[in-house]
């Protein structure tokens, strides 16, 4: 028998411009505008830019969005109330597919 594959869907709960916590040294995040994105091996890559101007090139995987002062996980949230949150934000179109 054939295994599928499992469809893989990757969300952009971020789009260009917005502000994400991005990591800066380690287990330290700092404010960072979203320049550009792509997908790269199925994960979500962001270009951000600190305050200082610095630009880099980081995973969705380690970057965190603030929404109603929740910061959530941009992919794999860990808690329900992360996945709730995400759920809610694909409900009601503020991410896009």
């Amino acid at each position: 028998m054939k295994r599928r594959k499992k469809k893989s869907r990757i969300y952009k709960l971020v789009s260009v411009g917005d502000t994400v916590l991005a990591p800066c040294a380690r287990d330290v995040y700092r404010k960072a505008i979203v320049i550009d994105t792509h997908v790269k091996d199925e994960t979500l890559v962001l270009r951000i830019e600190f305050d200082t101007g610095s630009v880099h090139f980081v995973s969705s995987a380690l970057c965190y969005r603030i929404v109603n002062g929740i910061a959530i996980p941009l992919e794999k949230p860990k808690t329900r109330l992360q996945r709730f949150c995400i759920w809610v934000l694909r409900k009601f179109g503020l991410s896009e597919m």
